[in-house]
């Protein structure tokens, strides 16, 4: 959940980047994001704010009395929080727990599982790239300057197989987001479409069970393909038929 670190501004720039990107295309999430900025406005509003009295000012200017035998004692501690702290606190409690409901339960039920959550963050990271002036960070139809370029930029290293007799030219990669993790991704070209291949770690949640393990799927008008490419795990996002995909899906397991 990283919903509430963004909207404190704690995530390095990079993820907080990816979470905005993907608040701009969620419903849900955008809304839970007003939530929390309409309850930010709503406590400076009404929790209640005291002047400090002009003895205390006073009091805090004074040099503090040094340690010894005719030092004046401390009074000892307040027990209780004053009650302006007690209602931010009660404020901060209800804001945290309604964030959690809304990310378990949702508007409309109960959360979506994790594929297809999984799916949601594949189709929007492609969706973002296309629409971009870029889809690429290296540009190169050569495999051996695609795959050293992720060196140390992702945890798998891509196949970046050549599958241009096969009619699908190889173009390039960039580093994207899914969920919160880094991945490398491989851009191909079908004629004028445009196919990610996205290459994620074995524990990435949602990769196993249900929809995640099927041969095709659409979603928001787009086909994805899963596929085992060798030893790593790929998903191909592309708006070509969900056939074409496929033997595209086909021919890069069969290549390795």
């Amino acid at each position: 959940m990283l919903l509430q670190p963004c909207f404190d501004g704690e995530l390095d720039e990079g993820t907080a980047a990816s979470v905005r990107a993907h608040i701009a295309a969620c419903a849900d999430c955008a809304r839970e994001m007003a939530a929390l900025q309409a309850l930010r406005d709503a406590m400076k509003r009404s929790v209640p704010r005291y002047t400090a009295p002009q003895s205390l000012r006073d009091r805090l200017k004074q040099p503090i009395p040094s340690a010894g035998p005719a030092a004046a004692p401390l009074r000892p501690a307040r027990r209780f929080p004053p009650p302006w702290l007690a209602i931010a606190a009660s404020l901060l409690l209800a804001a945290s727990l309604g964030a959690g409901l809304a990310w378990r339960w949702g508007p409309a039920g109960p959360a979506p599982a994790a594929s297809e959550l999984l799916l949601h963050d594949l189709v929007s990271s492609h969706l973002r790239a296309v629409a971009a002036s870029s889809s690429v960070d290296v540009l190169s139809s050569d495999r051996h300057t695609v795959r050293p370029w992720f060196a140390g930029k992702v945890e798998v290293a891509p196949p970046a197989i050549d599958l241009s007799a096969q009619g699908f030219e190889l173009v390039g990669g960039r580093v994207d987001y899914v969920g919160a993790r880094r991945v490398a991704v491989l851009v191909y070209k079908h004629g004028q479409h445009v196919i990610d291949l996205f290459v994620l770690p074995e524990d990435t949640p949602g990769m196993t069970g249900g929809e995640a393990t099927a041969g095709a799927v659409m979603r928001q008008g787009l086909s994805l393909v899963h596929r085992r490419v060798g030893d790593v795990q790929a998903w191909a996002v592309s708006d070509l038929d969900s056939k074409e995909l496929a033997a595209f899906g086909d021919a890069l397991a069969g290549a390795h």
